[in-house]
């Protein structure tokens, strides 16, 4: 049979390399894309699966975006990797209420109702959902203040959904570390830092890919947070690692 999983964000970055394991591992994949159109359908060509729009701050088109997945499919949905996410930087002290409430959208309030629609579907028999994360959540610091809120949120709900949609829907989540470079940092900046963890090595996209992949397939596992990030998580820092080298480099060391 058949088995078909919705990727969102998957066109680039962590969502790209999750899509193509999932094709590997034999999923027939429906990569969604928000900007990145001629990405997607580069890569769901490559991998024989199918690529849809949307904009998931729009959170009236939400159930019409799951809709198009299930046409492109041609069938039920059975799996939602909830790739996509919106990064970027405030702090406690400056708090940008805009942009709170749009990675609030983007990263919380959208994946919970493409979850929904999910399991909303009549012909589905068993499903899963699995939801990224980040290690942030059990290192917090100050840093992309309203970006961790949303992941915080989306833990939460992640085991609220896990209870509201059982017994059919399994819905899990990983929380990766530092895994691919963000914002301006260059690529020394993310070799360097990529290793500061307790197995001093980096954690790896394929990794995150792999574990997103035993949840899918976990049929007794629900409600769960499976942490990828070399131990990350137990090296307590003030501020974002993202920063470390920006930090160095500032100093003039």
């Amino acid at each position: 049979m058949t088995r078909n999983v919705l990727v969102t964000g998957g066109a680039m970055r962590l969502g790209a390399n999750i899509a193509r394991a999932c094709a590997t591992a034999g999923w027939q994949v429906v990569i969604h894309y928000g900007t990145s159109e001629k990405e997607a359908r580069a890569l769901a060509a490559e991998i024989g699966g199918a690529a849809i729009g949307g904009d998931l701050a729009n959170v009236a088109q939400i159930d019409a975006l799951f809709d198009r997945a299930r046409a492109a499919a041609g069938g039920p949905v059975h799996a939602l990797v909830n790739s996509a996410s919106r990064f970027e930087e405030d702090r406690p002290e400056r708090i940008e209420p805009a942009l709170a409430l749009r990675l609030h959208t983007v990263n919380c309030l959208a994946p919970a109702m493409l979850a929904a629609a999910l399991a909303r579907q009549a012909d589905l028999d068993h499903g899963c959902v699995v939801n990224l994360l980040d290690q942030k959540l059990a290192n917090p610091n100050p840093d992309f203040f309203s970006y961790t809120l949303t992941k915080y949120a989306l833990s939460g709900a992640t085991e609220m959904m896990a209870i509201a949609h059982a017994p059919r829907v399994r819905v899990n989540a990983v929380a990766p570390g530092l895994t691919l470079p963000s914002g301006d940092q260059s690529a020394a900046m993310f070799n360097e830092v990529a290793s500061d963890n307790l197995l001093r090595r980096p954690v790896g996209a394929e990794q995150v890919a792999a574990a997103v992949l035993y949840l899918l397939d976990a049929t007794s596992v629900t409600g769960q947070t499976l942490y990828v990030d070399s131990g990350q998580r137990f090296l307590k820092r003030d501020g974002d690692v993202m920063f470390k080298n920006r930090e160095r480099a500032a100093a003039g060391g």
